[in-house]
């Protein structure tokens, strides 16, 4: 599963980075609270990859409605966004000192998703997709 999981997150953290990316290298929103928003608006569009992939392809159906998967998936997400910004920014002021072949902005975001990854299977697998009360089963208490 956890396979899976990278595999499909991988891909979403692609558009993740190439969002990130159009935002603070060819638009140039890169200084200051510009780089947090490139990263965060990065983030999102990722976000929504993520969620239809694995939802389909790596977690066992939950039981649980679509609507309610997306809204605690939204939740766990805004967490990981958080995690990834603030290690992007906090990543990024430590290396405009080394000369690579990477900007830092870039070297950041990556490591910046990639630790937010393991944060992310954890918190999708155990609220996100939790599994639930069968649907049948709430429609005859009702």
């Amino acid at each position: 599963m956890f396979h899976r999981f990278l595999v499909f997150s991988g891909l979403a953290a692609g558009v993740n980075l190439a969002v990130g990316y159009l935002f603070y290298a060819v638009l140039d929103l890169h200084e200051g609270w510009q780089y947090g928003l490139a990263v965060a608006l990065g983030f999102l569009s990722g976000m929504g990859v993520s969620f239809v992939l694995n939802r389909r392809f790596t977690f066992e159906p939950s039981g649980r409605l679509t609507r309610s998967e997306a809204i605690d998936f939204f939740a766990v997400s805004v967490g990981g966004l958080a995690i990834t910004t603030a290690l992007a920014q906090l990543f990024r002021s430590g290396l405009h000192a080394i000369d690579a072949a990477l900007p830092p902005e870039m070297l950041a975001h990556i490591g910046a998703v990639g630790l937010t990854a393991i944060y992310s299977f954890f918190a999708h697998k155990h609220v996100s997709f939790r599994r639930g009360r069968p649907l049948a089963a709430r429609d005859e208490r009702l």
